[in-house]
């Protein structure tokens, strides 16, 4: 066999590596492995094959009872393999307590200040914690037009993918939505470029996002389920599932979109102490997978009180997998729900509605000792 025939069944051999750890690690047993993993087009292979790697979770904490911002915080998702001091925000200007998360992808964190100013004057940055590097983005041009009001921001895949992977500090698109004379309209900034507009569909209504997966936001719009795709910026809608009552309130529903450890894109709801978990089919159909009565599900926990399930649960935060939610009650006595599971557990407080998730840097570096 001759060497790129060697080569090639090493780069098939090296795809099957179980964790991009182990890639790294494999990287360093010679030269010849190195420029086989370092190769771009092994790498786009590897990343098709295998999930990214959560390191852990960063949430904007907050007081419970006063909903008033504190810091964002990082959580590993392993503590046993990843320092959290390594992905710390403190090398953001002012430290990390003057920022507010807005969306997170990949290695990445889009943030904005978290001083009480009315948003157009708001300084917005993307950061890759673990290299500490960030890049300060210029705001829109008429950001200051007082017509325009309801802004939101989401971090998006850049154009072309380099190496594997979807994001990086050289390739990122940032989508601004916003209302202008009733009117809703995007923008989009590109890295090396600036904020150029960017069409929609005029039907397009801004919400309140209902949550986030796999790379892509979710908003209701009556009986619609709206999404955003983060790779390609661009809206779609599809017919949302049938629930009871759901033209009358669909707040009560307490509704909200998430994706579970399995991958898959779930929708639970509780209404009436009672939470019901929805998972969509390969063909858009979507069906009841779960359900639980709250009250039953949390009467062993500590402090538990069957007043707390007199009136209505509040969703505190919504992550890869749980939520956590708070009776309507004189006291605070928030619980999480395990999605995968359906069984309850004590939590602690303040943790923010939206949970970021934050993956290892793509593409490892590993260029520096290919010729070692």
């Amino acid at each position: 066999m001759d060497e790129s025939g060697s080569d090639d069944v090493l780069g098939l051999v090296l795809e099957r590596v179980d964790s991009h750890v182990s890639l790294i690690r494999a990287a360093a047993v010679c030269r010849r492995w190195r420029r086989a993993i370092a190769d771009a087009a092994f790498l786009r292979r590897y990343r098709s094959l295998h999930a990214p790697l959560v390191a852990g979770y960063y949430r904007n904490e907050q007081h419970t009872l006063t909903w008033s911002h504190v810091r964002p915080t990082f959580v590993p998702s392993s503590p046993s393999m990843v320092d959290a001091r390594s992905f710390s925000l403190d090398f953001l200007p002012d430290g990390a307590d003057s920022w507010t998360i807005l969306d997170s992808r990949g290695s990445f964190l889009l943030l904005c200040e978290a001083s009480s100013v009315k948003f157009p004057d708001k300084v917005i940055c993307l950061c890759e914690p673990l290299t500490r590097h960030y890049w300060r983005i210029h705001p829109l041009p008429d950001w200051d037009d007082d017509r325009c009001y309801h802004w939101k921001l989401f971090l998006l895949d850049g154009e072309s993918s380099e190496a594997g992977g979807r994001i990086s500090m050289s390739n990122f698109r940032v989508l601004c939505v916003f209302v202008r004379d009733g009117v809703t309209q995007a923008a989009m900034y590109a890295m090396g470029s600036s904020w150029s507009k960017k069409n929609i569909d005029p039907r397009f209504k801004i919400s309140v996002p209902m949550g986030h997966s796999a790379g892509c936001w979710y908003f209701v719009q009556g009986r619609a389920l709206t999404t955003l795709d983060g790779r390609t910026g661009d809206f779609s809608s599809s017919e949302l599932l049938p629930l009871r009552d759901w033209d009358s309130d669909t707040w009560t529903h307490n509704f909200f979109i998430t994706n579970g450890r399995d991958g898959k894109l779930h929708i639970f709801t509780v209404y009436d102490n009672t939470m019901k978990m929805f998972t969509r089919l390969e063909g858009g159909e979507w069906v009841l997978e779960k359900m639980i009565a709250l009250p039953e599900a949390t009467r062993g926990l500590p402090g538990y009180k069957p007043s707390f399930f007199s009136g209505h649960q509040y969703i505190l935060t919504i992550g890869a997998g749980f939520v956590i939610l708070m009776p309507q009650a004189r006291e605070l006595w928030p619980f999480s729900i395990n999605l995968e599971t359906m069984e309850a557990a004590p939590v602690e407080q303040g943790m923010g509605l939206l949970v970021f998730e934050c993956e290892l840097p793509w593409p490892p570096a590993l260029h520096a000792c290919l010729d070692r």
